[in-house]
């Protein structure tokens, strides 16, 4: 239980939740694969394309964080998570269009660096572990596995078992301090399933 108050999740927030973006069909089709866990650099040849699908496109303007099926990000939230030199993760330059406008400073996220950290006795899921066939309804880190890792090789990563991001604190402060628009995090031990609809 030691890691569940040093880990949080990445989250919209009220100010890039009141648009839905996906990728468009002039999107690169390499960035179909941004949930791979392996890098996808050979299949990305070129930019990727964003549009608002629902919101005020007359009023849109980009966050620095922005949900969609993946993890779109600002140029200013790259350089920050940058200067940690994080193992496992790449960056797709991506424009987000709507209507007859084009911001070209943003960014597909694409963390590929795992570890199998649920624990399995603390975590809730609705499902089964066995091909981790489940929904995670609250998740609980396993001390176990995160103690043989150093630090600067977990400082973010995706869980193996599940399509979730985890960023240690240090780097959430970071972020936090960079004044970045359109996030919130919320610790692990305080999130479940329901922590989406607050």
């Amino acid at each position: 239980m030691k890691y569940d108050s040093q880990y949080y999740i990445l989250r919209e927030n009220h100010e890039s939740g009141a648009y839905m973006l996906g990728q468009d069909e002039d999107s690169d089709e390499g960035l179909e694969h941004l949930m791979s866990l392996r890098s996808i650099k050979r299949r990305v040849l070129g930019p990727g394309v964003v549009e608002v699908l629902e919101g005020d496109s007359n009023k849109f303007t980009p966050c620095d964080y922005h949900e969609t099926a993946e993890q779109l990000v600002s140029e200013k939230f790259r350089q920050v998570l940058q200067a940690f030199n994080l193992p496992g993760m790449d960056f797709y330059q991506t424009n987000i269009v709507s209507g007859s406008k084009t911001w070209t400073e943003h960014y597909y996220m694409h963390i590929w660096h795992h570890h199998r950290a649920i624990h399995k006795g603390r975590s809730k899921i609705d499902g089964t572990y066995i091909d981790d066939d489940f929904i995670l309804e609250s998740l609980s880190l396993d001390e176990n596995v995160l103690d043989k890792i150093p630090l600067e090789e977990r400082l973010v990563f995706r869980l193996e078992e599940d399509p979730t991001f985890l960023f240690h604190e240090t780097v959430v402060q970071v972020l936090r301090e960079a004044n970045l628009t359109g996030l919130s995090f919320l610790r692990v031990d305080e999130w479940s399933i329901g922590s989406a609809f607050e």
